[in-house]
């Protein structure tokens, strides 16, 4: 809001049929190099999104051919935890209206995942096709109705796929509501591949109350059945916390078990109990006017088997003595994590195989954050302490530079040093440098720069884009991506050009 400026001559347009159509071309030219060896293609594509607002509180989302050309790439992430990485929606189609789903703004358990729509299998990142998809939804102040069905087109590694979705959510009292969500997703058989035809589906109730401002309840439970287990699975949240102006204490709960298969889902892991209790206190010192804010607190994490309880997964406790908010820095964090119990089952992180048995391990991390709002700011974070039967140090710095409303920048590095970890005693150092340039003529004409080099897979990508809005909400794209490992000869680049058409009725 800093560069907001006042809206002024707003005349509302006459009456219409409230149907908004957005048609596009694109044309895609890829080229591949491997073994000393190019192949390049080019191909065409139409597709299109088509509005209608039935009336002010009912919309029906068409589309045909969707494309996500112009959408934001992932940020690549050396996971050195036992969890799978949630990455976030990007694409335009599926960010609108995204909350309504159970499981919304968690990256934990999340029964509806619209990122697994437009994939190649669960194990393939690789895109496919999405021939067409409908939306509903219908909100009022005391209910939301909404539905979602998208039909994915089959290619040479995965059969075709359809994903339905139903929701319904109602509001009661001031602050409450309690909902239910269903899910299906339908694999059709591929011959050539062999794969049979696999059915999934998932049934979610979830709610919110919230008896007085400060106290907060929420829960979820989720089953699910794949016709490729004799049994159900089952997952569940519930978190109450309690938030005032001195104190914030919380208790959360996440249970998955080994037979949860959310098809359009993600969960952080399987057969897991993990409960997290923890607060803090919030204090404002009146004789320390360099401190705005001091929030000390700790918090505890306890996983454990599902299917045998009394199976201790990892044990840690985070405390936090130094939590300052400064008047010239935003943030200055300590954190401290004293010797925790950690049992190792499967785990490699990095490929580094560790021996299956019981951990005690200090870390520590110290974190401090300038004040974002500032033309430039900068982030620092250090971790270093025991990791498993080795050492870890870990380095994550950031710089943003913003001197003017049309300009942008931004630099990330991070670096994981390992020092004999693992069964073979290994050292190993990770390098993930990331860049970002955003660039506005006017309103109207933008580019984007992002590049990204991760020195563990030895993978360098840029993803250049160039966007037009040559008349209101009509735009011209032209996006560029390039992708190579350093030490082979393999390259992967493509150009597109992407010619949207809007037209209000």
């Amino acid at each position: 809001m800093t560069y907001a400026a006042s809206l002024k001559g707003i005349r509302l347009p006459p009456p219409s049929a409230n149907v908004r159509i957005e048609p596009y071309g694109l044309f895609q030219f890829d080229e591949k190099q491997s073994g000393g060896q190019t192949t390049d293609q080019g191909s065409w594509k139409v597709g299109g999104d088509l509005k209608w607002a039935i009336n002010p509180k009912a919309v029906l989302d068409l589309t045909v051919n969707t494309d996500f050309a112009q959408a934001d790439v992932d940020r690549e992430v050396n996971n050195l935890e036992r969890f799978n990485v949630f990455f976030p929606e990007r694409r335009q189609f599926f960010l609108e209206n995204s909350g309504i789903w159970a499981g919304a703004g968690d990256n934990v358990i999340v029964p509806f995942f619209s990122r697994r729509i437009g994939l190649r299998g669960e194990f393939n990142a690789a895109p496919a096709p999405i021939d067409a998809g409908a939306r509903f939804t219908d909100r009022t102040e005391g209910r939301t109705l909404a539905a979602l069905y998208i039909h994915q087109g089959e290619t040479e590694q995965s059969a075709a796929a359809n994903f339905g979705v139903l929701r319904y959510l109602k509001n009661y009292g001031s602050q409450n509501n309690v909902g239910a969500m269903l899910t299906h997703r339908l694999d059709e058989s591929h011959n050539d591949l062999g794969q049979p035809r696999r059915q999934n589906t998932t049934l979610s109730v979830d709610g919110l109350f919230r008896p007085r401002d400060q106290l907060t309840v929420s829960y979820l439970l989720s089953v699910s059945r794949d016709n490729s287990m004799d049994t159900l699975g089952l997952a569940g949240r519930f978190f109450a916390g309690y938030n005032s102006n001195k104190w914030y204490l919380g208790w959360l709960t996440n249970f998955v078990s080994e037979q949860y298969i959310p098809g359009m889902g993600f969960v952080f892991q399987n057969n897991v109990i993990h409960h997290n209790p923890g607060g803090y206190a919030i204090l404002r010192p009146k004789k320390l006017p360099w401190v705005r804010r001091f929030d000390p607190g700790l918090f505890v994490n306890y996983y454990h088997d599902f299917e045998n309880p009394k199976r201790l997964q990892q044990a840690n406790l985070y405390i936090f003595p130094i939590y300052l908010f400064l008047p010239m820095v935003a943030l200055l964090n300590g954190r401290l994590r004293p010797p925790g119990k950690t049992s190792i089952l499967i785990f490699a992180p990095l490929g580094i195989a560790i021996e299956q048995k019981t951990y005690f391990y200090l870390t520590q991390s110290v974190k401090w954050n300038s004040d974002q709002s500032r033309k430039w700011s900068v982030s620092l974070r250090y971790n270093w302490g025991d990791y498993y039967n080795g050492k870890r140090e870990a380095i994550t710095a950031g710089i943003r530079l913003a001197p003017d409303p049309r300009a942008a920048f931004t630099l990330d590095y991070e670096r994981n040093h390992l020092r004999r970890l693992g069964t073979a005693r290994t050292a190993l150092a990770t390098d993930l440098i990331t860049g970002g340039m955003r660039l506005a003529w006017n309103s109207r004409l933008q580019l984007t720069a992002f590049y990204q080099y991760n020195s563990f897979t030895r993978q360098g990508r840029w993803n250049i884009r160039g966007s037009w809005e040559y008349r209101p909400l009509s735009f011209l794209y032209l996006v560029f991506n390039d992708a190579q490992f350093t030490g082979s000869d393999f390259r992967n680049r493509n150009v597109i050009a992407k010619l949207s058409y809007f037209r209000q009725f």
